[in-house]
């Protein structure tokens, strides 16, 4: 669950530190002393909801089981961990 979070949050943010990189490199902008526009916070903020979302898309598309398959969570056997599987 920590890494699913993890990678919304860098998801979310990736949209604001690629503008700021970007005001910091065209405009030699030192990150911190420039005000931005309500807008621009909007359309990034747009832009990280839309990326985040995209992202769970895809993560969930691409990852798990085959159709029809029964899952049997990690279990602890005789002092032994056994990971989780699909039947």
């Amino acid at each position: 669950m920590l890494r699913f979070t993890g990678f919304t949050i860098v998801c979310f943010l990736s949209p604001f530190i690629a503008y700021g990189a970007w005001r910091f490199i065209t405009a030699g902008i030192v990150p911190g002393r420039e005000v931005w526009a309500t807008k621009v916070w909007m359309r990034l903020s747009g832009a990280g909801i839309l990326a985040t979302l995209l992202a769970i898309a895809i993560l969930v598309h691409l990852s798990g089981g085959e159709a029809g398959r029964t899952y049997h969570p990690a279990r602890f056997e005789n002092g032994q961990l056994i990971p989780g599987a699909f039947d």
